[in-house]
């Protein structure tokens, strides 16, 4: 086994849902074919059993939710992000969102960044436009009760070490009881909905390990939410890819309006932006087929 892996959470819904997790892998295996990919999934959910095979040979390996999907009874499936810890199969992990994808990036180099880390997570991601999110309408509540201001979507561990141990285990009753921890944190305004990069926030305030964790220099690491992004018009949809002209031929840069990203991790948050195009080209530049064959 690698002792160094990605890993993403795919969960069906009423929708197909491991397609983003299918094309986030399939991105990092085109920046690193070597690389070892693992899928976390619920397998009481027949949708997801259902769907798991057409996947075969985008992940190299599949692993449940060792607690069941915690997040089945309101729907936020990134409730679960609490599980990591016990599934990762790694030595090093990075956890990823499924919401993401990779774009030329050097994964050598990005295993470099995080290793001297114990628990890893950035603190500085960029727009589309190549400046820095805009932290004031990024972080509204975090400011409020001065929490830490960290991005989630990308969160390295090391299996051994105490610090991960204490997060993930301090997440747990968090991101289970969200309701009851937003009543605790916010006296005035509180969100009105799960935030999984909020409670992530707060568990780093609880643990007060933040200028511990918090990695400010990962290279073009792109957090594309809507309202950060300095936008024109702050009702600007979440679902950006409805207001903005984008690009993505070969899926090899990601060109939106007059903007160009040659390269890096991006968060793009809207599920709208991943096309059959976009996934399908993903799947014969790596060869899809051939792998499922090797893996039946």
């Amino acid at each position: 086994m690698s002792k160094r892996g990605f890993i993403i959470i795919g969960i069906n819904t009423d929708v197909d849902r491991m397609q983003y997790a299918e094309a986030c892998a399939l991105s990092i295996k085109k920046c690193d074919p070597e690389a070892s990919i693992c899928l976390l999934y619920d397998d009481k959910n027949s949708e997801t059993e259902n769907n798991l095979s057409k996947y075969t040979g985008s992940f190299d390996l599949a692993v449940s939710l060792p607690f069941g999907n915690t997040g089945h009874n309101d729907g936020f499936h990134g409730s679960n992000l609490w599980q990591v810890y016990e599934s990762s199969p790694y030595d090093e992990t990075i956890y990823v969102d499924y919401d993401t994808l990779f774009i030329n990036v050097d994964i050598r180099q990005l295993w470099d960044t995080f290793s001297p880390y114990e628990l890893a997570i950035p603190s500085k991601a960029m727009t589309y436009r190549n400046s820095q999110c805009n932290v004031k309408t990024q972080f509204e509540y975090e400011l409020a009760v001065d929490l830490p201001k960290l991005y989630n979507s990308m969160i390295y561990f090391k299996n051994e070490s105490a610090t991960a141990i204490e997060w993930f285990k301090m997440a747990d009753p968090v991101f289970q009881n969200w309701r009851e921890t937003y009543n605790r944190i916010f006296k005035d305004k509180k969100p009105e909905t799960f935030n999984k990069n909020i409670l992530c926030n707060i568990v780093t305030s609880l643990l007060d390990i933040e200028k511990q964790i918090a990695v400010p220099s990962i290279n073009n690491f792109y957090d594309l939410e809507a309202k950060s992004q300095y936008l024109w018009n702050n009702n600007v949809s979440s679902e950006w890819s409805n207001n903005l002209n984008y690009w993505f031929p070969d899926n090899n840069q990601l060109m939106i309006e007059n903007s160009i990203i040659p390269s890096g991790i991006v968060h793009y948050r809207d599920e709208n932006f991943l096309t059959n195009e976009i996934l399908n080209e993903y799947r014969t530049q790596i060869d899809i087929s051939s792998r499922r064959k090797a893996s039946s």
